[in-house]
């Protein structure tokens, strides 16, 4: 029993230790652009960031959550996974080329640095979700360790020989950073883990049948950040949306956390479904609970040293205030209600079910978030507000349904439809 619980806190602190290195790492990157590149230019980092992490998401969730839930080593599903890669890789980078000269966020060497960053961050989530699916939490720790070392070495490096920085440099340090930690992560790998069969549409309608509900559902939470900061950016400046964004970085801790929850609760549920042991509806509502008691704390915290910690972020470039920390303490509050019964759900292959739950909410909070704009741009500093409205709904909601669900079988009996339990 003892030997249990330890490997299970070895496990937890693993996976979020790897948020916290990599979340760590974007604060600091973020702080770089808040002092060095100014508000304008710090407002179009945020949105090139906010991009590649909706770009992300819906890959990682295709995929990586793919590679987790089903059997990976099944010929089929593997080909229809390889060509996954390939295509969405692909359709990313286009997406993100398109957004940055669309809404002007960098010059041309900026726009072929922002390509070549999403082209190597792909195939580096998958790499890293390959580890997360074995449960190799250390190796994860180390991979993230040597990306954000080698990207803010190379800053260092750019600081002490006087070279100015720019939106550039800090995207091209970050390409080299991916560049070495993929490197990495394929020598930590078994070959037969990464070894490419030929891409193969053949298996794709057994991919889709999990996935595509899956990556819907998985993208609302970034991509509703993504449209509050460019109607942020349209409707208020480039400079208000920077102010809202480091108002964020007083709650990245309590952010980290649950997403490291996440990341160790998904393969943790498959692992308890595919030996037969019920997953309970409570277990997952515990690590809510849980979750929401240390946001609380951590968001009280933020306010209680905002008046240290707001000219130390900004540099004095803009004001940080309460009310915009507290609707960041409000959003993470939401995202802990839900993460644990979503990747619950999840490991049950109910995510349409996850989806049209959040779908409402994700669509009620944007709405606000528009009619707030359109009508009082001042109050852009209310956006979090809105779209984390109606997270402990939802959570409540996805509740109350998984205490339906009976429990699954074993992986190889999961049928392909997702919304068997409804």
């Amino acid at each position: 029993m003892a030997g249990s619980l330890r490997r299970l806190v070895a496990r937890a602190g693993g996976s979020v230790t790897s948020q916290a290195v990599t979340a760590g790492g974007s604060v600091v990157l973020q702080l770089i652009a808040v002092r060095f590149l100014g508000p304008e230019a710090f407002g179009a980092y945020a949105i090139m960031m906010a991009v590649l992490v909706a770009v992300t998401t819906v890959f990682s969730s295709w995929v990586g959550d793919s590679l987790t839930v089903l059997d990976r080593f099944n010929p089929r599903v593997r080909a229809a996974l390889c060509a996954s890669i390939l295509g969405l890789t692909a359709a990313g980078t286009v997406v993100g080329v398109v957004f940055a000269l669309a809404l002007h966020l960098a010059d041309t060497p900026g726009v072929v640095a922002f390509a070549l960053l999403t082209v190597l961050w792909l195939p580096q989530e998958s790499a890293r979700r390959l580890l997360n699916a074995r449960l190799e939490f250390g190796r994860l720790v180390l991979n993230d360790v040597v990306y954000v070392g080698v990207t803010l070495a190379i800053l260092a490096g750019l600081w002490l020989t006087g070279v100015p920085f720019t939106l550039t440099w800090i995207l091209g340090a970050m390409c080299a950073g991916q560049f070495v930690s993929l490197g990495l992560t394929l020598a930590l790998l078994p070959s037969a883990e990464y070894r490419l069969p030929r891409p193969s549409l053949a298996g794709l309608g057994e991919v889709t049948s999990f996935a595509a509900w899956r990556s819907a559902q998985a993208s609302l939470r970034p991509v509703a950040l993504l449209v509050m900061r460019v109607a942020i950016d349209t409707f208020a400046s480039r400079t208000v949306l920077a102010a809202v964004e480091a108002g964020r970085l007083l709650m990245s801790p309590a952010l980290t956390v649950v997403q490291g929850a996440g990341s160790y609760l998904l393969p943790t549920f498959v692992r308890r479904r595919d030996a037969g042991v019920p997953i309970r509806p409570r277990n997952a509502l515990a690590a809510s609970l849980v979750l929401i008691a240390g946001t609380l704390a951590c968001g009280v915290a933020a306010i209680a040293v905002l008046g240290y910690a707001g000219p130390l972020i900004t540099g004095g470039a803009f004001t940080l205030d309460a009310v915009t920390v507290g609707g960041w303490v409000a959003y993470t509050v939401s995202f802990s209600a839900t993460l644990p019964l979503s990747m619950m759900a999840a490991a049950y292959t109910l995510s349409r079910l996850v989806f049209m739950v959040r779908a409402a909410e994700t669509a009620i909070g944007l709405a606000a978030m528009l009619v707030v704009l359109a009508v009082a741009p001042e109050l852009a500093h209310l956006a979090p507000y809105c779209i984390g409205f109606g997270g402990l709904a939802s959570g409540f909601l996805l509740w109350w349904h998984l205490r339906r669900t009976a429990p699954v079988p074993s992986r190889n009996e999961i049928p392909h439809e997702t919304h068997a339990a409804e």
